[in-house]
């Protein structure tokens, strides 16, 4: 990682801790009944936009984890006021990309940025087909 992406995870980590870890666990494997593992997440590890829409609008309804059935309600945090600005968005995202084995590119918060106001008007939870929809392009 460059310094810029170092900085990032170290927000992201941090982030990770308060918000994410206690469904996510803290070495990212999930929770059986909760939420399903980060480490090795397909839905983590692809187009970078997936898991920025996942963490801004949440998730609902059905969705395959490695080859694991969940489904479970995760609530968007993007919609909580003062809680995630782009940098504490990209620095979750790059954290999880870049944890537990997982080896997948950074995250900025100028991509996030972008993604936030692409996505603006959206007020729902994503569902696996709607996330697997999306144009596969950069946020």
């Amino acid at each position: 990682l460059t310094a810029a992406e170092q900085a990032l995870f170290e927000v992201g980590a941090a982030q990770y801790a308060a918000i994410c870890a206690a469904c996510h666990q803290p070495n990212g494997q999930g929770l059986t009944g909760v939420a399903p593992p980060l480490a090795g997440s397909e839905w983590v590890t692809g187009d970078p936009q997936i898991p920025l829409a996942v963490v801004l609008h949440g998730l609902i309804g059905p969705v395959s984890v490695q080859g694991q059935d969940w489904n479970m309600v995760m609530p968007g945090l993007g919609a909580v006021p003062g809680l995630l600005d782009d940098e504490k968005l990209a620095g979750i995202v790059t954290y999880i990309r870049r944890s537990w084995g997982n080896q997948s590119s950074a995250v900025t918060a100028a991509e996030a940025g972008r993604l936030r106001s692409k996505l603006a008007d959206r007020k729902q939870p994503w569902t696996a087909s709607e996330l697997k929809a999306l144009p596969a392009t950069q946020p």
